[in-house]
């Protein structure tokens, strides 16, 4: 490889992030010493799923089990120098050389994921078909961001009132109490770059002290094969409040939403995401914690809310309907004359977020990496196989849905 000074691929989106349906284009680099014969210059283009895990024998450590699945969501191969559109082959004459490529990926096809357990991956790699040697092969990984507009899914997003009174029984030599919770949340739908904002308001007995509060955002990973099921949870983001707590109190707790994918992974069958909202109080022992668990949906277009619902400390209708649903989008003049739920239901489905004020995002990478791109049956030859990869994927600096202010 010694003739091949640069052999790899640059994407025409600077954040080589795509979304369903859209094409994808770039360019191969191709830099040599001296002129090179080739049979012919391809790409291969692949989007799969993967998961692979070992469970141990609980008997004999020594022993384990493997399991593992995969889906392929599309694989395939475009020419740039056909063999078939010259027998005698072609040259890549000495020095810089680009060669574009563009290609429309699938509509029902998940979002990028990486994790250590397993993965949605799309890839693409470039060959340069020799004859008689040894191939030169450069590969390169991209995002795919499906879309998940929280709009469109309003009933899944309302906003968490819970309110609980809990009892503490005598237990030996610690006597009876009780305390009263009250948890406020505007919405239960966010997009990577808000904030969930929790409000906790408490009130307790002396002798049931309050020894912390948290709050935590939740992912849980479900890995499919066709014989079991891995079931993965793990902590996003946490807040941790500790005493002194007064016996009425008033918490206000936020959490930001990191660069993660949408809820669900529609369209993958092996790879399912859920994300939870968990509130905790911690009493002193030996009285058990109270935990709340409160479903989230996470997309990748934030409920639309209409600006000024906050002016000069007046708040509006608008302002306090936040506090039992998401903002509500306006609807267009055509639908004035429409009463009916069912019509305004239909047809608020249909309104496209294209037209709200809302701006553009930017992309950033997740926390989620792999260390390499390689698969089984690649080896460290192909140029761009060893490069960790991280998909990135959308962060808004649009405000979440608030509550309204309590002291008016």
């Amino acid at each position: 490889m010694v003739s091949l000074r640069q052999f790899r691929i640059v994407f025409n989106n600077e954040d080589a992030t795509y979304e369903p349906g859209e094409v994808v284009g770039g360019k191969i680099i191709v830099e040599t010493t001296k002129d090179k014969y080739t049979k012919g210059l391809y790409f291969i283009v692949n989007g799969t799923a993967f998961v692979h895990w070992l469970e141990h024998n609980v008997r004999d450590e020594s022993r384990s089990h493997s399991f593992a699945s995969t889906q392929e969501y599309f694989s395939f191969k475009r020419e740039i120098l056909s063999e078939r559109s010259s027998k005698a082959g072609h040259t890549i004459p000495y020095g810089l050389n680009e060669f574009t490529f563009s290609f429309r990926l699938p509509h029902k096809i998940p979002c990028s994921f990486e994790n250590r357990v397993g993965y949605v991956r799309y890839t693409i790699k470039a060959v340069i078909d020799r004859p008689w040697k040894f191939n030169h092969e450069c590969k390169a990984a991209f995002s795919v961001v499906s879309r998940l507009d929280l709009n469109l899914y309003r009933e899944k997003c309302l906003a968490i009132h819970d309110e609980m009174n809990k009892n503490f029984n005598c237990i030996c030599w610690i006597a009876q109490g009780s305390m009263s919770i009250q948890i406020l949340v505007p919405c239960s739908g966010y997009v990577p770059g808000q904030v969930i904002t929790i409000t906790i308001r408490y009130t307790s007995t002396p002798n049931i002290p309050i020894t912390k509060l948290s709050t935590k955002l939740l992912r849980t990973v479900h890995f499919h094969s066709p014989n079991n099921t891995l079931i993965h949870t793990n902590v996003l983001k946490k807040n941790k409040h500790m005493p002194p707590f007064p016996l009425n109190g008033h918490i206000v707790s936020e959490l930001l939403i990191p660069p993660i994918p949408p809820s669900n992974l529609y369209h993958c069958d092996v790879i399912d995401l859920e994300y939870e909202l968990v509130v905790s109080f911690h009493v002193s022992s030996p009285y058990c914690k109270i935990k709340r668990i409160y479903p989230l949906m996470i997309g990748t277009v934030p409920l639309y809310r209409p600006a000024l619902t906050f002016l000069h400390g007046v708040v509006s209708r608008s302002a306090m309907s936040c506090m039992t649903q998401p903002p509500i989008i306006p609807y267009p003049p055509s639908m004035l004359g429409q009463s009916t739920e069912s019509n305004i239901s239909i047809q608020n489905r249909k309104i496209s977020t294209i037209h709200m004020d809302i701006p553009s995002p930017c992309y950033e990478e997740g926390f989620s990496s792999t260390p390499h791109i390689k698969d089984m049956h690649e080896t460290d030859y192909v140029f761009g196989v060893n490069n960790s990869f991280s998909p990135k994927y959308p962060v808004y600096n649009y405000p979440a849905p608030r509550l309204p202010n309590e002291n008016l």
